[in-house]
């Protein structure tokens, strides 16, 4: 069968431009497109690498290849300790491991991501990608390429 036949609201709901990873850290909710998800799993077996910069774990074992695994809540300034979460995300720059506290669902947005407004946040930080409305709320949509250091 055809996706055509299926009818608009399957088709929307199949769309991956709409499709995110609703995520948690330290209560706040964020997002990541669920294109860039290569797994989930939990944050073990991370090896200490002195060669990383401060904001990494360290570095991880995938699929015969070492990523390297990324605190983010040192680069976003948030307390506590990193996440139990690991998510195995694949960016321009090649794969990496992002520590987060939960993974809460995969949602469908109702509609792509919208541009970040001018003067909410500073321009220099490419953390964010953009907001996506999700029930009465938005929702911050990480950018996993502008993480990195």
């Amino acid at each position: 069968m055809r996706l055509s036949h299926i009818g608009p609201n399957l088709k929307t709901i199949m769309d991956s431009s709409t499709r995110f990873l609703l995520l948690s850290l330290e209560g706040e909710s964020f997002a990541i497109p669920i294109t860039r998800l290569m797994e989930i799993a939990v944050s073990r077996d991370i090896q200490k690498d002195p060669k990383l910069s401060e904001v990494f774990e360290g570095k991880v074992e995938y699929r015969g290849k070492w990523i390297p695994v990324l605190n983010i809540k040192k680069i976003l300034k948030f307390s506590g300790r990193s996440g139990a979460a690991l998510l195995i995300v694949r960016g321009a720059k090649g794969m990496l491991g992002i520590l987060v506290d939960a993974v809460i669902e995969i949602i469908d947005a109702e509609r792509g991501p919208m541009p970040m407004p001018k003067g909410v946040l500073n321009p220099t930080l490419n953390y964010y990608s953009g907001i996506i409305r999700h029930k009465d709320g938005l929702v911050l949509l990480l950018n996993e390429d502008g993480l990195l250091p």
